[in-house]
């Protein structure tokens, strides 16, 4: 019996040691420079980071360095842990990219890169028809376009 408990201590805590943390970390604007480009994050609009599966987070004035660093890296699905982006509504907020209501456009971003990320699909959509852009219906034909 105390073999056993032994056992699911060190099991328990050998897998807690493991785990990769993959929650988003606060974009500091004005503090935090790109990882592709070098240049401080001034809109925290266009921001966001990938996860790496090792847990390291990497961060991204606008959504086309992130495909671009990840491109030029040859960096696999396989090693991400989660992408984040910030709502333009909320920029303090990061969502997830795969929940994210993507739309692209020619409005101005940091690298011209013309992505906004929105939480909320309404948002998103108005945004789209105000600057004339393309609501995205998944964050692949992002990574498509880029």
């Amino acid at each position: 019996m105390r073999k056993a408990i032994h056992l699911i201590a060190f099991s328990t805590l050998l897998f807690v040691a493991c785990s990769v943390n993959d929650k988003p970390q606060a974009i500091n604007a004005g503090e935090d420079a790109c990882d592709k480009c070098g240049m401080t994050i001034e809109k925290k609009q266009f921001s966001c980071e990938y996860i790496s599966d090792k847990g390291k987070c990497f961060k991204f004035d606008d959504a086309t360095c992130l495909f671009h660093y990840l491109h030029d890296n040859n960096i696999s699905d396989s090693t991400i842990a989660k992408i984040y982006v910030a709502d333009y509504d909320q920029p303090d907020s990061l969502i997830d990219i795969q929940r994210a209501s993507l739309v692209l456009g020619e409005f101005q971003t940091p690298m011209n890169g013309g992505v906004a990320a929105f939480k909320d699909p309404a948002k998103a959509s108005k945004f789209a028809k105000d600057n004339n852009a393309i609501l995205l219906d998944s964050w692949e034909r992002l990574k498509i376009t880029h």
